[in-house]
């Protein structure tokens, strides 16, 4: 499968099962998505879609807390406490994840897995 027949493969799913986030979609960049359980509990979802960067999914690290112990499951940390622990090159601190998840109420500063395009590790 090429990364633009798994792009937009998840794209279909995420459409088939997921509402638009009330932020919208990002361009051809990211597609941003609330998924609902059964029992009404929403979680926040982002899709990196643009041509330029791999197909990767980031979710919240407790939504899927169970996944982690998945033998041969690719994924990659991205806890809170890494943010702002760079600088840009005028000194200011910077975000340190994709812009687009700042806005995001549960994703912005919480600890993160992404799920990404096995071909980019």
């Amino acid at each position: 499968m090429t990364r633009e027949e798994l792009r937009r493969a998840c794209l279909m799913r995420l459409d088939e099962c997921a509402m638009e986030h009330p932020l919208g979609h990002q361009g051809n960049k990211v597609a941003r998505y609330v998924l609902r359980s059964k029992t009404g509990n929403a979680a926040e979802l982002m899709f990196e879609k643009g041509p330029g960067s791999p197909p990767n999914l980031w979710v919240l690290e407790q939504r899927v807390a169970d996944l982690l112990e998945q033998p041969g499951l690719e994924l990659r940390h991205s806890p809170a406490s890494t943010l702002f622990a760079s600088r840009a090159s005028n000194g200011t601190p910077r975000y340190g994840r994709h812009s687009a998840l700042k806005p995001m109420k549960q994703l912005a500063h919480a600890d993160l897995i992404c799920f990404p395009d096995q071909n980019s590790r």
